[in-house]
């Protein structure tokens, strides 16, 4: 008498499966049959190293209506960037990061090199951030705001080649995370 395994891979797409179809073990006289119902729960595995990444960004802000690079000390923890005017601000507990972009609002789904129409900046790579409005949005050289969302376009800029192909790894891990888990 042969064994037939029931298995089901268990992926992000069928997290939501509550029935498993046993049909198939019927040729093997299997004392079950019909269907089991499952339960089950699903949470991202955590690595032993998350990504997570330090260095300076030169970040495009709004200042005033206008455009200014601004370098900031950033830092990537939990799904986010947080960004702080000096390295020391980060480890000293009195002082709150200075802004931070929450990569798990982010629309953009590879991040890449700038369009050089939209930045000459060398090293220059973009994040689009889509999140609900907010009393006090208001549209800026950044910031578009329809009523219901709010879309901000990041534009970040390492020192160097190198630099900027980190960040960019460290950073498309984080959405490739991000987005397997909110679909």
């Amino acid at each position: 008498m042969s064994a037939k395994t029931l298995s089901q891979m268990v992926t992000t797409n069928n997290t939501s499966v509550t029935k498993l179809d046993m049909s198939h073990l019927a040729p093997f006289h299997s004392p079950f049959e019909g269907t089991i119902n499952l339960s089950m729960t699903a949470k991202e595995a955590i690595s032993s190293q998350p990504p997570s990444h330090k260095g300076f960004l030169t970040i495009f802000q709004d200042e005033s209506g206008l455009g200014a690079w601004n370098r900031r000390w950033c830092s990537v923890q939990d799904n986010k960037i947080y960004y702080w005017l000096y390295p020391e601000d980060e480890v000293n507990q009195n002082k709150q990061p200075h802004g931070e972009i929450d990569l798990t609002s982010c629309k953009t789904e590879t991040v890449s090199i700038a369009s050089r129409l939209d930045c000459a900046r060398p090293n220059t790579f973009v994040l689009v951030i889509m999140a609900a409005a907010q009393p006090g949005d208001r549209a800026s050289i950044i910031t578009e705001s329809n009523g219901k969302t709010t879309q901000t376009k990041y534009m970040l800029s390492a020192d160097s080649r190198e630099e900027r192909k980190q960040w960019m790894g460290v950073l498309n891990k984080c959405l490739q995370s991000v987005q397997s888990w909110n679909h």
